[in-house]
């Protein structure tokens, strides 16, 4: 039986394998590749064709049959492990999405071919689990061609695009929760087994025949949805862990800047008895030397007064560390607007959206390197307005401005930490571009 070439299983064998490696490059795309991968792959790809091939069937029947195409979906999981630097429970994770969605195309080919069959009077015969190959016309070979092609085409396609950039690679990163994964594993080799089940029972009436149908592919859709649903809420625990560490540390530095600030505070006002002390006691020190020492001190009497402390102090800190790049925050607040907030969120959510605008300004020449504050209430609402210049161009991804830097793992969670805070309070945050125009704003209701 190994080389029963009448066989229709025999050939679907060869089939099945060329089914399993498209659908398991399907989800693989993004996987961190071995070097010599292009070989890697050639080797696999034809050590998974010569076992599909030297595969023995034994028996005709459910069993045997499902033992097969474990088999060889066990094979394939090799090769993509020879092929590709992941995790065994990052292959896992692909190879068991690529054998759903195989499955699906398989079971919508026999559907539609069924339904060619009995609708159309065509002799189109779909069940390749059969022991001699049926004969059929060439347009009836033709029909089936052009039905397969098409099934599993757009099966894949649609596959592609829906769950494809939901995958990163990383062994740090396990794709997916243990359990929903072993439950979708559980889901679709039981699924794979009554399908065979009913293919080789030739007494099943039609409703039954159909309901097994339309079973399996709801069961196959239900098992992707275990798998990338929690890959999606893997996704955003770990973003929503990474913006709560960003704001333990944010705290940390108001804390740190605040005490820094407090120190100066009182050193400059020592230093300007001193001076006075100085300049009344007639000490040898010219008055051009005590100005340039009164005018450097008087940096520290420029506080903008808001009405807020700590609006004040985030001000007054980025305009000391700002001042040298020629960098101007034209500001008009109403601070006491903001006595809800805790100075922990105002840290955060003021110093990620002037830091975001010195970054942008930076770029620019003197004229344009200036970034605008406003906050006021209008009515029930508090209105907080940045407004800045930038270079090059801004795309938005879910409302929010796609980071420039290359290390994306690490930069783009300062905007993700102001929308966290603001909804926190139950504010909306707003992103509008006009020209090189980037304006941010922000609304919170108020009682």
């Amino acid at each position: 039986m190994m080389f029963d070439f009448g066989s229709a299983l025999f050939w679907y064998k060869l089939l099945f394998t060329a089914e399993i490696i498209i659908a398991e490059a399907v989800f693989v795309v993004n996987l961190r590749r071995r070097e010599n991968f292009v070989p890697r792959v050639l080797c696999s790809v034809s050590a998974l064709f010569l076992f599909a091939f030297f595969l023995p069937i034994v028996r005709y029947n459910a069993a045997w049959t499902c033992f097969m195409f474990f088999m060889m979906f066990f094979v394939s999981l090799c090769g993509l492990k020879i092929c590709f630097r992941e995790s065994w429970w990052n292959i896992v994770f692909c190879g068991l999405a690529a054998y759903t969605i195989q499955h699906i195309a398989f079971v919508m080919y026999d559907s539609l071919s069924g339904i060619a069959r009995d609708l159309l009077g065509s002799g189109i015969q779909s069940n390749v689990y059969l022991e001699e190959q049926p004969q059929s016309t060439a347009a009836e070979t033709a029909s089936s061609a052009v039905i397969y092609f098409a099934c599993y085409f757009i099966t894949y396609i649609i596959a592609h695009f829906a769950y494809t950039d939901k995958i990163r690679p990383g062994e740090s990163s396990r794709l997916g929760r243990t359990r929903f994964v072993v439950l979708a594993g559980i889901i679709i080799i039981t699924d794979n087994i009554f399908s065979a089940v009913t293919m080789y029972n030739a007494n099943i009436d039609v409703v039954s025949l159909w309901i097994e149908k339309g079973y399996n592919i709801l069961t196959c859709l239900l098992a992707l949805q275990l798998q990338f649903s929690q890959l999606s809420e893997k996704e955003i625990i770990s973003r929503l862990s990474t913006v709560q560490h960003i704001l333990r540390e944010e705290q940390k530095q108001y804390e740190i800047v605040k005490q820094n600030m407090d120190t100066i505070n009182i050193k400059s006002h020592d230093m300007k008895h001193q001076l006075r002390a100085i300049r009344q006691g007639g000490a040898v020190i010219s008055n051009e030397e005590l100005a340039v020492m009164e005018q450097a001190l008087s940096i520290y009497d420029s506080i903008v007064k808001t009405g807020n402390e700590t609006l004040d102090l985030i001000l007054t800190e980025k305009n000391l560390r700002y001042s040298a790049k020629d960098i101007q925050i034209t500001c008009i607040a109403d601070g006491a607007q903001l006595d809800f907030m805790t100075p922990a969120d105002m840290y955060s959510l003021f110093g990620n959206a002037l830091d975001n605008a010195v970054e942008a300004v930076s770029e620019l020449n003197k004229s344009k390197r200036n970034i605008s504050l406003t906050i006021k209430r209008t009515g029930n609402m508090l209105s907080i307005h940045v407004e800045n210049y930038f270079k090059g161009e801004r795309k938005l991804i879910n409302g929010l401005p796609k980071t420039m830097k290359k290390d994306k793992d690490y930069h783009g969670y300062g905007m993700l930490s102001i929308k966290t805070i603001v909804e926190k309070y139950g504010g909306t945050l707003a992103i509008e571009i006009s020209g090189n125009i980037f304006n941010l704003n922000i609304m919170i209701p108020r009682v």
